[in-house]
């Protein structure tokens, strides 16, 4: 199967999914107020959805952890929460939110987009479920097999609806890629994440054929964000709304939304699409190849969310590869 079809093939799935799930306003939380452009990708994937796809009911507001006020919910607002990868005990400030969300909001219908479920503690994983279980009206998307297996298995006691969907990114437009795409030059990539995901048992130089290749993580990561001038208007209203929140909180989603989010989909992909090859180990930089119909090598990360992913949906795309071959 080649990218075309491919993303074709994973936005259909989510669209026949989600579509007749969304009837009523409602919110979308949990926003990436952040620098990493992964998770950004997603925000621009469920945005681009919303406003193709559900045209009968209204988006009241978007807004982060930071910006998030639960007095403008009310019982009939569907609540949906950001898709991602820290569904577990690893990024433990998201899942904290969740269970925050899921215990103020009993009686609303709440959808959590697709997710990548990984626990390394039973019993936090069994405390979760036990606060999830609770909720009446709760459907979540797993982002891949080995989530849903796990979703199905201890988070469905009360009726939970569990479904397996591909990630948002996957219903960005190629117009939107387009927009910000460089001329390639003949150059190969190896994009490697510095953070507690990088998997430090794979030898990677062994599966590199390449005898010179440029090697970072996000051109938005680290040190490297504080020159990111979007990102630097970004945290100041972030500092202006912890203190005078009934005044910034709007600004700061407003500004959000039309100026940090396009300023770093703009940096991913004018980054990424100058490059002939790519090897990574993150999963968006695999995601947005695809998007960009660019060919890519995906190395696991420390607990598997990649090799899972990549066997669930892109392991019959031409031009993607997973190493090491053992999952």
């Amino acid at each position: 199967m080649d990218f075309v079809q491919k993303r074709d093939q994973l936005a259909a799935i989510i669209i026949n999914t989600l579509v007749p799930l969304i009837d009523n306003d409602f919110v979308l939380i949990d926003l990436p107020y952040y620098t990493n452009i992964g998770d950004i990708l997603i925000w621009e994937g469920e945005i681009q959805f919303i406003q193709q796809y559900i045209t009968k009911n209204k988006m009241l507001f978007s807004c982060s952890i930071q910006t998030f006020n639960s007095s403008n919910i009310d019982k009939n607002t569907i609540i949906i929460l950001h898709g991602g990868g820290n569904f577990g005990d690893i990024w433990r400030g998201h899942a904290d939110f969740r269970l925050k969300i899921l215990k103020e909001f009993p009686q609303n219908k709440i959808i959590i987009l697709p997710q990548t479920v990984y626990y390394s503690n039973k019993d936090t994983l069994l405390s979760d479920a036990a606060i999830f279980n609770n909720h009446k009206n709760l459907f979540i998307c797993a982002r891949d097999k080995y989530s849903y297996q796990i979703l199905k298995e201890y988070f469905t006691e009360s009726g939970n609806t569990i479904y397996l969907l591909p990630d948002m990114a996957f219903c960005i437009s190629q117009d939107k890629i387009k927009k910000y795409k460089s001329e390639q030059r003949n150059k190969t990539l190896f994009l490697k994440r510095t953070d507690n995901e990088l998997n430090y048992t794979i030898n990677y130089s062994k599966y590199i054929t390449e005898k010179k290749y440029d090697i970072c993580d996000w051109p938005s990561m680290g040190k490297e964000n504080k020159k990111l001038i979007s990102y630097f208007f970004l945290r100041c209203l972030l500092w202006a709304n912890r203190r005078i929140p009934v005044v910034f909180r709007v600004l700061t989603d407003i500004y959000a939304s039309t100026f940090f989010k396009p300023a770093m989909i703009k940096t991913g992909v004018k980054f990424i699409s100058k490059y002939e090859k790519i090897y990574t180990t993150r999963l968006h930089t695999a995601i947005l190849c695809c998007l960009l119909e660019k060919p890519c090598v995906l190395f696991n990360n420390s607990y598997g969310k990649n090799s899972s992913f990549y066997e669930t949906w892109l392991k019959d795309v031409d031009g993607m590869e997973l190493l090491p071959h053992a999952i």
